[in-house]
């Protein structure tokens, strides 16, 4: 029997959803005197709702979850998510679907659930078989370490090359009722929409139907997660689940719901903001946070595609790593995506001084403002087109030798 690694229990009162229970360990499939093993069990009357990678190669745990994504949990039985660190079961063939089904058949007969309960999510190296009969055996430990304090090991528990865990926990009022929504994430590398090498998981007590929730999370995630950038590109694995345990209900007129609904979604997209700005600050070797800003533009998908062009540069990237305000780089990438701007109206910015202006550079700069400025880790891209009021706003990380480094030796 593989040694198991407790952690330490999470006391954060801010995070704790009542219906929400947590346990880790280590599998012994990857890595050595560290959780890898996640377990989350949430209460009967729960909603799970997913967004999944938009790759044509998804894993074979995002398959299993889409299917189960498009069912309505049963409400009268638990839901279960389970996630593995170290091992995607990726492009593994028939055989990590068979991993996928004997998971799922364990869990829903430990829980007595459907198989439609279950969820389930994997991160790590792509092509590798998953030993999934040995984390098959840690089923029964995990189930008598449930516990809803165990969220802190619960974050820790799914990282691969992330230097940190990334959580979020957050009370609001809706009709003077608190509320709570708490998650986490996980992602440093192979980061690019839709979505990322990238995991998240949110929760929370306020209670929403199901249709709604879907709606909510998938409008959230592409104002958050399809946002970020670090390498430019897209996993097998990326999934973000969105949560309600539905504990906490508000009885009120058809007005005041939709009301009581705008103020949770601006609580679920902050939540995943929070957690998609964390993944870029903790991306590969990343030394400097990048946002890019497009305004003024005809339309949002002209300024979306203007930011990742910008975001996905490497020239850009490793000038900001060199401090370096080499404008010309942004000029090439506004360039490259071959839509037709009226350069003598684009104005350049960064850091907030202008550099460009009438189709050419300013002459007169303060180079000394403009170098110190670059020396935060902190870094603000504006172009200004000039030719709508559209805009589009994306996040991305500087490029250093430290990338290379990570990645080179990834799969040792």
């Amino acid at each position: 029997m593989t040694k198991l690694y407790k952690r330490s229990l999470s006391t954060k009162k801010s995070s704790t959803i009542t219906g929400v229970n947590y346990a880790t360990c280590c599998s012994g499939t990857k890595y050595k005197n560290r959780d890898d093993l996640l377990l989350i069990v949430l209460d009967p009357g729960s909603y799970i709702c997913g967004c999944f990678t938009l790759s044509s190669m998804p894993s074979s745990p995002v398959i299993w979850s889409k299917k189960n994504n498009k069912k309505a949990n049963n409400k009268k039985q638990k839901s279960v998510l389970l996630i593995n660190a170290g091992n995607a079961n990726a492009f593994t063939g028939e055989e990590g679907l068979i991993a996928c089904k004997e998971k799922a058949k364990a869990l829903s007969d430990l829980f007595n659930c459907d198989e439609r309960n279950i969820f389930l999510a994997s991160t790590g190296v792509i092509g590798e078989q998953l030993p999934y009969k040995e984390i098959i055996n840690q089923f029964t430990y995990l189930k008598d370490n449930l516990s809803y304090y165990n969220f802190d090991a619960a974050s820790s528990a799914i990282l691969t090359t992330d230097l940190k865990p990334k959580t979020y926990s957050k009370k609001f009022k809706v009709c003077n009722k608190l509320f709570t929504i708490s998650g986490f994430a996980k992602g440093s590398g192979m980061i690019f929409p839709n979505m990322a090498t990238m995991l998240a998981f949110i929760f929370t007590d306020f209670a929403v139907d199901r249709d709604t929730l879907a709606s909510l999370t998938k409008r959230a995630v592409d104002e958050s997660f399809n946002r970020i950038s670090v390498d430019g590109d897209t996993s097998t694995s990326d999934t973000v689940f969105v949560s309600t345990t539905n504990k906490e209900n508000l009885k009120m007129a058809t007005e005041d719901r939709l009301k009581a609904l705008d103020k949770f979604y601006t609580e679920l997209r902050k939540a995943m903001v929070d957690l998609a700005k964390k993944i870029v600050m903790d991306g590969e070797g990343a030394k400097k946070f990048i946002e890019i800003r497009v305004k003024n533009s005809k339309s949002i998908q002209r300024a979306k595609k203007i930011c990742f062009s910008i975001a996905n540069s490497l020239l850009v990237k490793t000038a900001i790593a060199g401090e370096d305000a080499n404008w010309g780089r942004l000029v090439m990438a506004i360039g490259k995506t071959q839509i037709n701007v009226q350069t003598k109206k684009i104005k350049i910015y960064i850091q907030g001084i202008l550099l460009c202006l009438n189709g050419r550079g300013i002459e007169k700069v303060d180079e000394f403002a403009l170098s110190n400025s670059l020396k935060n880790k902190k870094i603000k891209i504006l172009i200004d087109l000039a030719e709508g009021n559209r805009e589009f706003t994306s996040w991305t990380s500087d490029l250093t030798e430290e990338y290379i480094k990570i990645n080179a030796d990834y799969r040792s």
